[in-house]
């Protein structure tokens, strides 16, 4: 063999010893970011009462009040777009939200066994949204940060309380009122403006649809921009302690019209003190 070979072995080796690094410093991140969310105060007694037909969504699905919790986790099998018209690609993910103060962990991963092809980190911790996307959970492919970023998660917080009924009952910053018949806006005041959604509910009281209006996002150039944005939750079952909707899905309105991006089913829902 020439001398060659053995530096092509000594290259390959050592980018996979890399690789293996960077990928274990960005998980590290991840968890740590998790140990933060931990580390906020448990669900607590609301200022006021809710709307009836919101508290009664949060009993019929299980929630406790008085029963001071930290954070839901969860898993989930989905399919992703990562941009407009582009093909879905299935998924996995974990998920952490916190349930007495906004906040949330999504770490997602498109697997090809044995590894990770692509991760991407979504969260929302203290007030300062985290976007970004790596190649074998090592390679920085995208990251967003700043103003938009930040009011952005507090949306998805919104958004996806159907998957946190304990924190409708104790997170005291969520300001809840009645705009219609089975609609219900929840607003979230943030220091970079205030996160508005409306949930529609069914005739049975479960919430099916989530609505709102211009979401910051970034578009292909990641120029700032805003879309309005919905969802739809159905499949209620019993996950674990909680009765949940067990399938979403989440898209934006776009000039040419309404296009999914995320679909998925939950499974594994844990609460954590």
């Amino acid at each position: 063999m020439t001398v060659w070979y053995y530096v092509l072995v000594f290259l390959v080796t050592a980018l996979i010893g890399l690789q293996v690094t960077f990928s274990r410093v960005f998980r590290a991140r991840i968890l740590e970011l998790a140990d933060r969310l931990h580390e906020e105060p448990p669900t607590r007694d609301l200022p006021g009462p809710l709307p009836p037909i919101v508290a009664d969504f949060a009993y019929r699905c299980g929630a406790e009040p008085g029963a001071r919790l930290r954070m839901a986790s969860f898993h989930q099998s989905a399919e992703l777009r990562l941009k407009p018209g582009g093909k879905f690609i299935a998924i996995s993910a974990w998920q952490v939200v916190a349930l007495a103060r906004a906040g949330f962990i999504w770490d997602a991963k498109q697997e090809i066994w044995p590894v990770s092809r692509l991760r991407i980190l979504d969260a929302f911790v203290g007030g300062t949204g985290h976007l970004e996307a790596r190649a074998f959970g090592s390679i920085p492919l995208a990251k967003a940060e700043g103003a938009d970023i930040n009011l952005a998660e507090a949306y998805r917080y919104l958004a996806e309380l159907p998957w946190a009924p304990d924190a409708i009952l104790g997170n005291p910053d969520l300001v809840w009122r009645v705009t219609g018949e089975n609609e219900v806006e929840v607003r979230l005041d943030t220091p970079d403006g205030i996160a508005r959604i409306t949930f529609e509910f069914d005739a049975e009281g479960d919430i099916v649809g989530m609505s709102a209006k211009d979401r910051p996002t970034r578009d292909a150039k990641g120029k700032i921009t805003t879309h309005d944005w919905r969802a739809r939750f159905s499949d209620y079952a019993q996950i674990g302690p909680r009765r949940l909707p067990a399938y979403g899905e989440v898209g934006y309105v776009y000039a040419s019209g309404y296009e999914t991006y995320f679909r998925g089913r939950i499974s594994d829902y844990h609460l954590i003190q």
